[in-house]
């Protein structure tokens, strides 16, 4: 039951945040620029696995057992890959983006990355995560439970050649590669608005506001690469490390052990919208007048009692 109420905590609170996220977008689309697009594909991502998966989740974990069968399980599993897959990407993608804005800024270019070529990124990002999703319904390895036998994912402890095949291949695609462009893409625009910082301070005193500007900048780059790494490791390293664990030797994890990375990957979908507000301060303003204007419309609508009739 623990493991129900788990599930139940991840969808609820997954669905909410990541559905304000994507109504500010659609009160306010002119918010929607070229690092936004990922942002928005993200939340949808996040939103859509939240809400359609957990439910089963939750069912499963009451009963102690996958109950929709093996059709179910590969739909499951299927849409949880699809979804799951599809932020990790995105995120590196607006990881490059940022990589081109900085570099651009840092040479004193014009920035070519707009939003048509956002929207064409998001597309491909969606088709490839769709790509590695459906391999295993074509064929290639399989979706089966795992862990406690309450949720299905791709079939880790396979010891068939072209399943373990897979899986190595899916690792390198969809978490090393992912990992290396964040990593890389945060490390080059640091290192470009660093200079940027440098030939400020060299031309102009330590105290003018335009030197406090580019330090300012310096900092808050520092701290949206730090955070969205940091995001990513904590939700995908514990899942990949179990995986390759499987395929190494399936009796190296016990039920349990290997569905608690699972968890934690999915627990992502709830702090990934305090990741989007804290890395972009249009959106964070937004939200936050939002919750402000929600707020005041029911202090100012209260509930009004009905009154009995005097006659009546």
């Amino acid at each position: 039951m623990i493991l129900a109420a788990v599930s139940l905590i991840i969808g609820g609170f997954g669905t909410i945040f990541n559905f304000l996220v994507c109504f500010v977008y659609f009160k306010k689309p002119q918010l929607l620029d070229a690092p936004n697009i990922f942002i928005l594909n993200i939340a949808i991502g996040n939103m859509a696995l939240s809400a359609m998966l957990c439910p089963f989740l939750f069912l499963s974990n009451v009963r102690g057992e996958w109950i929709f069968g093996q059709n179910g399980c590969t739909l499951y599993g299927f849409l949880a890959a699809f979804f799951s897959l599809s932020s990790m990407v995105h995120l590196a993608g607006a990881a490059y983006e940022r990589y081109l804005t900085f570099c651009a800024l840092a040479i004193g270019s014009v920035n070519s990355f707009n939003r048509k070529k956002a929207i064409t990124v998001s597309l491909a990002l969606w088709g490839y995560s769709l790509l590695w999703s459906l391999l295993p319904v074509l064929g290639w390895s399989s979706y089966a439970p795992q862990g406690t036998g309450t949720s299905c994912a791709v079939n880790w402890t396979s010891r068939e050649a072209t399943d373990m095949a897979y899986v190595m291949c899916l690792l390198l695609a969809c978490f090393v590669l992912p990992v290396s462009v964040i990593v890389y893409c945060y490390y080059k625009s640091y290192k470009a608005i660093h200079q940027m910082t440098t030939y400020v301070m060299q031309n102009w005193s330590e105290n003018d506001q335009v030197t406090q500007e580019a330090l300012q900048a310096e900092r808050r780059l520092a701290k949206v690469a730090f955070a969205i790494t940091l995001g990513f490791l904590f939700a995908w390293t514990p899942y990949a490390i179990s995986s390759m664990l499987g395929v190494v030797d399936p009796n190296l994890t016990t039920g349990t052990a290997a569905s608690i990375p699972a968890y934690i990957a999915k627990s992502s979908a709830c702090y990934n919208p305090f990741i989007y507000a804290f890395m972009y301060k249009k959106l964070r303003i937004a939200l936050f007048e939002l919750c402000c204007c929600r707020m005041q419309t029911i202090q100012v609508h209260p509930t009004v009692e009905p009154t009995a009739h005097p006659n009546g």
